[in-house]
This record gives structure tokens, sequence and C-alpha cells, in this order.
């Protein structure tokens, strides 16, 4: 199947941002979108590829590995996230593919 027949779902790709007010203060942290033109989503195929449960704390927890693959840009890295529709995927390895693609390998979060 072509990359593009397979990129079917809209995303949003963040950075935290890191501002300073007047007086040089650091600011709360924020999210804020990689691509700033039009909607600032792009294309992707999103897939869960593998999924755990355990118990930590006498609370069950859930994790979660998705791959999200993306056409090639420049300037992405581990500490960025993706939003796609209500879920947050934190960014923990860009893997180069063919100089076409990128395959972010994933966890999905929380805020």
């Amino acid at each position: 199947m072509s990359l593009g027949a397979r990129l079917n779902k809209r995303v949003l790709l963040q950075v935290r941002s890191v501002a300073q007010d007047e007086a040089g203060e650091p600011l709360p942290a924020a999210w804020v979108n990689v691509v700033a033109d039009g909607d600032g989503k792009l294309w992707a195929e999103v897939r869960d590829v593998s999924g755990r449960e355990f118990v930590a704390a006498g609370a069950t927890q859930n994790t979660v590995l998705t791959t999200i693959t993306i056409r090639h840009r420049g300037g992405i890295a581990a500490a960025m996230r993706v939003l796609h529709g209500a879920d947050i995927y934190n960014i923990e390895a860009v893997l180069g593919r063919d100089g076409r693609q990128l395959l972010l390998m994933c966890s999905r979060g929380i805020a």
C-alpha cells in the first residue's frame, strides 16, 4: 500500500514552549503546535502495537505502545507529543525510515 493511502488520520504535533515574561522569569510551560499553517494538522497512520496492564500501588495501570507514521520532516524529537482526537501520545523515539517517512514510537500518555 502506498504511503499516501496509509496516512489517513489527522494529528497535531506539539512541542513544549519555553517562554519568559518581561522580567526574564520563565512562564509555565505550554504545548504549542509545531505546524503553524492552516489547522496545524499532519496526515499520519496511527497503529497500536502492544499493550499491557499491571498493578502498581494498588491501582491498575495500562500502557499502550503506538507507532505513528508521518511524512519525513526535520526537527522531530522525543520531547514532543502527538494529539489524535482525545488521545495524547508521548514520543519516545523517532526512527527515520527511508528519507520519505518517520516512524514515531509513542506511549499513550496524559497531559
